[in-house]
């Protein structure tokens, strides 16, 4: 019989073997799609926007396209792991889930909210500094126009946003991400995993004991039995679906930074 040791080895050599015969689920996103303008004029009347602007453009398009590219790696990733526990008994499963597979599950589970939420981040910083153009002498740089990084929120990214032509289709798709049918299909894990037990994968059983109220009269009673673990071949299905609707939202970010590039520069 193998040791421990032998047979995560074996395994893993499994892995690497099936992920290299995987295809991403959508296309990888694309870098180096902003262009700069050659020069930009610090004297000029939009001056330290562009410039500003510009920065932004490039470390924010760079960080998403990273997060959501790492969102579909780690989905192929599951993916290969789930054919490969797939003919396992319990004690093999529970070996290789510990090892290898928990925390990749939980990292790409989490990764719509933090995605999305980078989203708003971004084009709310970007919309500000190109709303100079819309506002003109009457922009100004204020902590209640744009509030410190902490504060920047969904509500904060609309307002600053809206006027733009792109915004629309970018808001239609981002609000197919992290939504209820993700949450429900998965378990509400991000607010689980955060604020109460940790949902398990494939294997394990949570929350034995719920407070709930009563299905007749609304009382408060305690349900003893635990919620049932997701199975890792549900959760790539579900991944799946959201990098494809992130893969959309970067596509119509891009058009969003190059409608405010035009406006701001005046191309």
């Amino acid at each position: 019989m193998q040791t421990r040791d032998a047979f995560l080895t074996d395994m893993y050599m499994n892995f690497r073997k099936i992920l290299a015969t995987l295809s991403p689920c959508t296309a990888l996103q694309p870098y180096n799609w902003f262009i700069r303008p050659d020069a930009i004029r610090l004297d000029g009347k939009f001056g330290l926007q562009q410039m500003v602007y510009c920065d932004l453009a490039d470390e924010t398009s760079r960080d998403l396209a990273n997060g959501i590219n790492h969102l579909i790696e780690l989905t192929m990733r599951l993916k290969s792991w789930e054919l490969v526990i797939r003919p396992l008994g319990v004690d093999e499963k529970f070996y290789l889930l510990h090892e290898f597979i928990d925390d990749l599950a939980a990292m790409a589970l989490l990764s719509p909210y933090t995605l999305k939420a980078r989203f708003f981040f971004a084009i709310a910083h970007l919309s500000h500094q190109a709303n100079c153009v819309l506002d003109g002498d009457s922009w100004e740089d204020t902590w209640e126009i744009l509030p410190s990084d902490s504060g920047i929120n969904e509500e904060v990214a609309i307002r600053l946003t809206k006027r733009w032509r792109s915004w629309r289709r970018l808001n239609r798709f981002l609000n197919t991400v992290d939504m209820q049918d993700y949450k429900k299909a998965t378990g509400n894990f991000r607010n689980k995993h955060t604020h109460r037990f940790t949902p398990r994968v494939e294997l394990g059983l949570t929350q034995m004991t719920k407070r709930l109220p009563s299905g007749n009269d609304g009382q408060i009673c305690y349900g003893i039995g635990g919620s049932e673990p997701m199975k890792l071949s549900e959760v790539v299905a579900e991944l799946k679906k959201q990098c494809a609707s992130l893969s959309k939202c970067f596509g119509e970010f891009q058009k969003l930074a190059n409608e405010q590039r035009a406006v701001l520069f005046g191309e």
